[in-house]
């Protein structure tokens, strides 16, 4: 932007300034600058123009100081709660790499219960079949110990005939 000459009233006096700032924002300078101004006055009313506009360009730079001051307290701030934040979100994702991996470990477990229960159920058929076995054995060698023959529906390790008698 080119520089422009603008009017602006300060303590009741009439400056011509030249700025390259839109005239909206040079008028708000020089708004804030005839407040302070007033307040000085309203304390100490027997100063010289001097000597306010000494006193109020204190008060400003007093202002300025404390403002960045609190500026820089809350880029500190900002700062902290930026390396919580990077902080917390690193954690984060450790976790749901955790998470993957108790998955994957969870889905292998699945897999090898699944395993175990099928050969847990495989044991039990075999062993109701020995089962089977010995009480047709015991039957068989009831009977032959009685003398009649037993008929067996089962394959009891070459004892039956073709007929399905026992020997």
């Amino acid at each position: 932007m080119e520089n422009t000459k603008m009017e602006v009233k300060i303590n009741n006096m009439e400056y011509t300034i030249v700025s390259n700032e839109p005239e909206e924002y040079v008028q708000r300078v020089a708004l804030l600058v005839n407040k302070k101004i007033s307040e000085v006055k309203e304390v100490s009313s027997n100063l010289s123009t001097a000597m306010l506009a000494v006193m109020a360009a204190m008060n400003l730079a007093d202002d300025l100081l404390k403002t960045e001051a609190a500026a820089n307290n809350m880029r500190n701030e900002i700062s902290v709660y930026t390396d919580e934040i990077q902080g917390a979100r690193s954690e984060l994702e450790n976790k749901k790499l955790e998470v993957e991996n108790l998955r994957e470990e969870m889905h292998k477990l699945e897999i090898e219960l699944a395993k175990r229960d099928t050969e847990l159920e495989n044991l039990r058929a075999a062993r109701a079949q020995v089962r089977q076995n010995a009480a047709a054995s015991r039957a068989a060698v009831e009977s032959r110990a009685k003398g009649t023959p037993v008929r067996y529906s089962g394959n009891a390790a070459g004892s039956g005939t073709k007929d399905g008698t026992l020997k």
